[in-house]
């Protein structure tokens, strides 16, 4: 991952919450402005706008500032100690087949380069603005907190915010309830309009946004729902709502690509966070299936008490549940669980003069025969594109690898030196401490003969 830790600044002021968190992405340096209520009141939500830090972006947003005296010094300092010297240069990214680039979105790292594509899908296909909104729902279907990922106006976003218009914005509310596009014409003539809708309707042109279209996604049983926001600064009387309608197939790919890169996401860091080993989820799946304990443990042979004492209290502990059934509940509801087959196909990259690619920390990568770094396991890729897009990233040369294909545990990242070893990997050994590989990269040793007779 390129994003480094976040630095991280908290303002009070007034009645609110702002804080502040820059970090180094994948395309920049991304900016996050979270602003919470002190006073909890009903309807007030926390809301994280996300911007890529660049000089057109900050000017924007500093403009729609609301405490831009307080935020300004704070902001600048965050930003420019988040930067590091060494980023790799994603370039701008090209849209030539609209639906090869929303598949590219998978292998964005991170939200500074999902900003950047999405930016450059929407204004290739008739807007010229774009912004994401991700809202999480609580059971009764009220807001809960809004993530906006802004690709351009960020002033706009920011008198969005600061107005709270996420709380009566129609656009929010259709996305809310249905499948359905939403377009500019869809709430009437702007003169019609009265309050908070009105004034929505004249910011909005005041931005350039003309015409616009919101396309809503969901996931089945999912609390929360994703809103695509791309606008032209053409009048729906001056046909600008045409190349949007037009083009609504286009958004409402990149509006559902954009909500599964969030849900997968979130599914990984739950998952890393819980804490659950793969024969937790062995155990959990088993749970889920209704097979009984004695069965389980059989099959796992692991012992009754065993998986009684051990197990499963250490499973209720990482999911703090009372039984093991409400566990399962837990963990399928996070995701963690197998829909269908508990086991996946995957890819590793294995070269014959490096050995096993273990994993790849900020371009720099590790091997098995070289430097395994006490390594156990290899990183496992989806596919053979992303494994590829790995080695372009630390400079291997493709015609000296081969993917082998790995079976692995559904939620597994990394496959082990036994699942490795059954797809006819060679074996290796964590420990061993090698000094790295050569300083040719030419992966051959030399040896060390003793110094000149006149070596002093």
């Amino acid at each position: 991952m390129f994003s480094n830790d976040p630095q991280i600044a908290t303002l009070s002021i007034g009645r609110e919450i702002i804080e502040l968190r820059a970090r180094q992405g994948q395309a920049g340096v991304l900016l996050e402005r979270e602003s919470r209520s002190q006073s909890r009141r009903r309807g007030d939500v926390p809301v994280t706008q996300v911007l890529l830090a660049n000089d057109a972006n900050l000017r924007s947003f500093m403009r729609g500032e609301p405490y831009q005296d307080v935020v300004q010094p704070t902001l600048s300092h965050l930003v420019q100690s988040a930067q590091t010297p060494t980023v790799v240069d994603t370039g701008s990214p090209g849209v030539g087949d609209p639906l090869e680039a929303i598949r590219l979105l998978a292998h964005a790292q991170d939200e500074s380069a999902l900003i950047g594509q999405m930016t450059a899908i929407v204004r290739s296909h008739g807007a010229n603005t774009a912004f994401f909104v991700l809202t999480e729902q609580a059971r009764d279907g009220e807001q809960q907190s809004h993530r906006i990922l802004a690709g351009s106006d960020t002033e706009a976003t920011q008198l969005y915010v600061a107005k709270k218009w996420y709380a009566t914005d129609p656009c929010l509310l259709h996305a809310g309830r249905s499948h359905l596009p939403f377009f500019s014409s869809d709430v009437g003539l702007l003169e019609n309009l009265s309050g908070s809708w009105r004034e929505m309707g004249e910011a909005a042109r005041h931005f350039g946004m003309g015409s616009w279209i919101v396309m809503p996604a969901h996931h089945p049983g999912g609390r929360r729902f994703g809103a695509l926001y791309a606008a032209n600064n053409h009048l729906p009387s001056e046909n600008g709502e045409e190349p949007l309608r037009k083009n609504r197939l286009i958004f409402q790919l990149l509006a559902a690509e954009l909500l599964n890169w969030y849900a997968r996401q979130e599914k990984a860091l739950a998952l890393k966070n819980s804490g659950l080993t793969t024969l937790d989820l062995q155990i959990l799946n088993a749970i889920a299936r209704g097979e009984r304990l004695e069965s389980i443990a059989e099959g796992l042979s692991i012992s009754l008490y065993a998986l009684r004492r051990q197990h499963v209290r250490s499973i209720n502990a990482k999911l703090r549940t009372k039984t093991i059934v409400d566990a399962a509940r837990s963990a399928s509801e996070q995701g963690f669980l197998a829909i269908a087959s508990e086991r996946k196909v995957g890819y590793v990259i294995h070269s014959a003069r490096c050995g096993t690619l273990l994993r790849e920390d900020y371009g720099i990568p590790f091997w098995s025969a070289f430097n395994p770094a006490g390594l156990d396991d290899a990183q496992v890729f989806p596919d053979v594109e992303t494994a590829q897009r790995t080695l372009l990233m630390i400079k291997f040369p493709q015609d000296e690898c081969e993917f082998r294909r790995v079976d692995v545990y559904h939620t597994a990242t990394t496959a082990s030196i036994d699942d490795c070893a059954a797809a006819g990997i060679p074996r290796w050994d964590p420990s061993t401490a090698n000094g790295g590989s050569p300083a040719d990269d030419s992966a051959t040793w030399g040896t060390l003969g003793s110094p000149p007779a006149d070596y002093h």
